[in-house]
């Protein structure tokens, strides 16, 4: 048994969006309780679709290519995206004892304008 969160991390095609130049991607984070993730996997997928739309509808533009979803390590994001992370993730679960069973997933996806 690997670690699947490693490995879907370290894979080079789901290594993350760009987030120097974010004109042309959108990208939905979302903590996730480790159970729900497991058993609910739909649900989460079809709520990051929901809302990557929502996002692109917003700014003009439409998806293109298939959305990716992967389990960053916190650490490795960029400093302003960790705090508005780590701001929603306080607002989402106020018990700070069950915050080590959250996972945080994102799911990024290319427009066009529309």
């Amino acid at each position: 048994m690997g670690n699947e969160r490693g490995s879907a991390v370290a894979d080079p095609t789901a290594s993350g969006p760009d987030y120097n130049d974010l004109s042309d991607t959108a990208v939905a984070y979302r903590w996730v309780p480790r159970d729900e993730g497991r058993e609910n996997r739909p649900a989460i997928l079809a709520e990051f679709a929901t809302g990557l739309e929502e996002y692109a509808a917003e700014q003009g533009a439409r998806l293109v290519g298939a959305m990716t979803v992967d389990f960053p390590r916190l650490r490795d994001l960029p400093k302003d995206v960790r705090r508005s992370i780590l701001r929603t993730m306080w607002l989402q679960e106020r018990r700070w004892w069950r915050w080590g069973d959250l996972v945080l997933v994102r799911a990024w996806q290319h427009t066009e304008p529309a």
